[in-house]
């Protein structure tokens, strides 16, 4: 979350100084209907696929022709290939104005696609991918009314592979993070709703897949975390909340020998409908959608890992109609919190091993 947070703030400096002569509020309508596509590949045919100058560069390769460049690997060339994707749409920061009304919708998608496949690296050691979709997010000193709406048929969708990797890879680290309707105020959100209708979809696939003699002696970190329907402010009231989508996280390892890395780190979070805040007033929060996390080692068994669990972590988090009810200068006595939270969830968790929570209907109240 905080360097979602950090690369919003980049993006948004135009609007913030727009904010200044905005005497009464900003009023802002915000409607995405495309498709936003990021793409790294490096899928060799005859050679490596090089891009940049050769002694320093980062190697990636997107062809959408399919043709060849005649480069190869050297001892100049990097030690380590990074993947890297962001995709942001309908953004509106105005982090010390006063937004009157914000109507932001998301009815496409945003896919971040990094694959790495058949490299043979003689001194490439390490792989890093990250992909990352941000839609529809709110940040100002108050807002009045807001409405934002991930769908109808909206979809973010992040895919980090590698497969076929040979032994001189020694780790790799993928990450993918999915953020969807998200208010932050620092005084108060007055009302308003958050809408994630049933065909919606945040999913994360980290997969990777290793030949015969691969054993990766870093070891390989996935990681996926989807939010949607986020309010932070001091003040919250009359805001109804409607979470009916897909929350899914796949984080998979296949091995062809029965082998397997010196270690393995798989996590999933999922976060639906989720308020922070000191007072509450009028909060509905309903939700029937679905959330899964997906930790799997394919093509070894227990017996093949026995010697190895102690550098193998495994943790999963499923979280829908959570509020925090933050501590508050003023005195508790007459403060009263007013929410109603609904939910028929489907929440699913499939691992061997790990930690896993799954939290449903929850309040913390600090005082």
């Amino acid at each position: 979350m905080q360097r979602m947070l950090m690369v919003i703030a980049l993006v948004g400096t135009t609007t913030s100084a727009a904010a200044e002569d905005a005497a009464r509020g900003l009023s802002v309508d915000q409607i995405w209907t495309g498709d936003q596509t990021g793409i790294n590949q490096i899928i060799p045919r005859r050679t490596l696929l090089l891009n940049g100058t050769h002694a320093g560069s980062a190697l990636s390769d997107y062809t959408p022709r399919g043709h060849d460049l005649n480069g190869t690997l050297s001892a100049d060339d990097p030690t380590t290939i990074d993947q890297s994707i962001l995709n942001a749409v309908n953004l509106l920061i105005a982090s010390e104005a006063v937004v009157a009304r914000v109507d932001q919708t998301m009815l496409g998608n945003q896919i971040a696609r990094n694959v790495m496949t058949g490299l043979s690296p003689q001194n490439v050691t390490t792989t890093t991918q990250i992909g990352e979709n941000i839609a529809n997010i709110v940040i100002a000193d108050q807002v009045d009314s807001v409405r934002q709406a991930f769908g109808p048929g909206a979809n973010q969708v992040v895919y980090n592979a590698v497969s076929g990797t040979a032994a001189g890879l020694h780790g790799v680290t993928q990450t993918g993070r999915n953020t969807a309707n998200v208010v932050l105020a620092t005084v108060s959100i007055g009302s308003g709703e958050q809408l994630f209708p049933s065909d919606t979809t945040q999913q994360i696939d980290n997969v990777v897949g290793l030949d015969q003699g691969a054993r990766l002696a870093d070891g390989i970190t996935q990681q996926g975390t989807n939010i949607g329907n986020v309010l932070i402010a001091d003040d919250v009231r009359d805001v109804a909340r409607i979470f009916n989508g897909n929350q899914i996280v796949r984080n998979i390892v296949t091995t062809q020998d029965g082998q397997t890395p010196a270690g393995v780190s798989q996590s999933g979070l999922n976060i639906a409908n989720f308020v922070s805040a000191k007072r509450v007033q009028g909060l509905t929060q309903v939700s029937n959608g679905r959330q899964i996390v997906e930790n799997q080692i394919q093509g070894v068994t227990l017996a093949d890992m026995s010697g190895k669990l102690s550098g193998y972590s495994h943790s999963s988090t499923n979280i829908v109609n959570l509020l925090e009810i933050q501590s508050t200068d003023r005195p508790a006595s007459g403060s009263t919190v007013s929410a109603i939270q609904t939910a028929n969830q489907t929440q699913t968790v499939q691992s061997r091993l790990g930690t896993h929570s799954q939290v449903g209907n929850a309040a913390t109240i600090t005082r």
